[in-house]
């Protein structure tokens, strides 16, 4: 009786989801949707209605594109881009989590700290996590 050897087989590639991939959907995703839709995100994020008409909508799509670009940045191919990205979004959010908190105890809602300072320090996170895994 002959025996044979099995031939190898290609494996399906798995998809694995890494601190600055995860940081980068989440952070343009946030910021593409406030650019696009900043009512709706603001009532998402747990602000309540969107009150002062144009100028309002005009901020949040200053914070959209702020993150959509920090975002995208994240992916780079360049590393030193995507070091300063990380960098730079890191210190963004950080100043968020406490802008978040002033926010809550001059009279934001309190879904404000959850949602808000809840996203805000899970960038934080995944930020770090993505610089040390920069090296």
């Amino acid at each position: 009786m002959e025996t044979t050897t099995p031939t190898p087989v290609d494996e399906p590639a798995t998809w694995q989801l890494d601190a600055a991939s995860a940081l980068s959907v989440l952070r343009m995703l946030a910021g593409g949707g406030t650019w696009v839709a900043p009512r709706l995100s603001w009532h998402t994020f747990g602000l309540g209605e969107l009150q002062g008409g144009a100028s309002a909508l005009l901020v949040g799509r200053l914070f959209g594109v702020r993150d959509l670009v920090l975002g995208a940045a994240v992916k780079h191919p360049n590393p030193d881009v995507r070091r300063a990205a990380l960098q730079v979004g890191v210190a963004v959010d950080a100043v968020d989590v406490v802008s978040t908190l002033l926010a809550v105890r001059r009279g934001a809602p309190k879904a404000t700290l959850l949602l808000v300072a809840g996203g805000a320090a899970l960038f934080v996170g995944l930020g770090l996590a993505a610089l040390a895994d920069e090296g």
